[in-house]
């Protein structure tokens, strides 16, 4: 491919790790710029929830969709033990008409092609014996969804990027970025650093690193938040995701998994959900109504996690590509970054390296901001 180029990241999520991590695949020297500590921001308050359930439109759902047929491959590249762990998910209710809402879902996404079907209360329980799961009026089930532990995503991709001779810059913040004559400048407090492109992947700071090329991305604020556990046996026996209906006078739902060190993740609502409390007694009433479904949780410790900003693009899609054409800084900014990293990281460093133009990425172009 001749000389290899020099490619600054900005953002050490898994966003940015797994473009990164892609990059150097193919030959690129690439330096990473984080703030903080690796998959500190998003990433780590990420409920990591791999699936394509309620995306739209058809383009975005699609992205995803065909992004989860690469996380397994993305694993294996990797070599690492990453948490990843495929067993589907079920959203069940117990109410008529939440029930039809999940009925409508299931159409929907078996007309796009995605693997859903309506279960019965008893295949329910074969999935799940220790589910106590009470009256179910509609159970969607959605086989092919997973979930990965992102932090180790995350280190995995770095641990990669260092042993190609790449270079790994944490606590540097990013003042700027610019474009010269001679290339793309990143400055931080030790200086100027030149390099041939900039992908700009530093989440809910991408507004403002762009903004420093004249690069408008707007995005709005979405808090999110979840609780985990401390390690405990198995309770969750295939499934990785459970969406849980809410109790008797309340309309909040719950969300669970387990991951394979036997830590329980659980989150309020839905997983689009936006809140912002995360005190201890939030996670201990988050815990208490999802021991309503699950006895062995009754007696289970629980640790909030500081709230995190997702990274939201103003309209809920992703951002992904140069600022403009003949552009040398490239900008990935998404939520929902777990699912899409595998895609985002192939396809973005496809562009990079070779100037090619994937239409699949057409709806997401940071042009439409212009």
């Amino acid at each position: 491919m001749g000389e290899s180029k020099r490619i600054a990241i900005i953002g050490g999520g898994i966003v940015g790790a797994s473009v990164g991590y892609h990059l150097s695949k193919l030959g690129a020297y690439v330096t990473i710029f984080e703030k903080g500590s690796p998959g500190e921001g998003a990433t780590g308050h990420s409920y990591a929830w791999i699936n394509s359930f309620d995306k739209h439109p058809r383009s975005y759902h699609e992205l995803n969709h065909n992004s989860m047929n690469l996380w397994s491959r993305f694993a294996d590249s990797i070599g690492k033990d990453i948490g990843l762990h495929w067993g589907g998910n079920v959203s069940f209710s117990s109410d008529i008409r939440d029930g039809k809402k999940l009925i409508g879902i299931s159409k929907r996404l078996q007309s796009w092609g995605y693997p859903a079907r309506l279960i019965s209360s008893e295949q329910l329980g074969s999935l799940e014996p220790k589910l106590r799961a009470g009256p179910v009026s509609a159970a969607l089930y959605t086989w092919m969804d997973g979930h990965v532990i992102p932090v180790k995503v995350v280190a995995a991709c770095l641990d990669a990027i260092t042993s190609t001779g790449g270079s790994v810059n944490l606590g540097t913040y990013v003042k700027s970025i610019r474009v010269s004559t001679e290339g793309s400048i990143v400055t931080t407090d030790s200086g100027d650093s030149l390099f041939d492109t900039i992908v700009v992947a530093a989440g809910t700071d991408c507004t403002e690193i762009a903004m420093t090329v004249g690069c408008h991305i707007p995005q709005r604020r979405s808090p999110g938040v979840v609780a985990r556990t401390k390690p405990i046996p198995p309770i969750i026996q295939s499934l990785a995701s459970i969406h849980l209906p809410p109790l008797n006078g309340s309309n909040l739902q719950t969300h669970v998994r387990q991951d394979l060190d036997g830590i329980v993740t659980i989150g309020a609502g839905s997983q689009e959900d936006e809140e912002e409390d995360d005190s201890q007694h939030h996670a201990e009433d988050m815990l208490k109504r999802a021991s309503f479904y699950f006895d062995e949780l009754s007696s289970a410790e629980i640790s909030p996690v500081p709230v995190g900003l997702r990274p939201m693009p103003i309209d809920g899609l992703p951002v992904i590509g140069f600022t403009d054409p003949g552009s040398h800084i490239y900008v990935t900014l998404m939520h929902s970054g777990v699912t899409l990293a595998p895609i985002v990281g192939i396809l973005a460093s496809t562009e990079i390296m070779f100037g090619t133009n994937i239409d699949t990425l057409a709806p997401f172009r940071p042009s439409r901001f212009s």
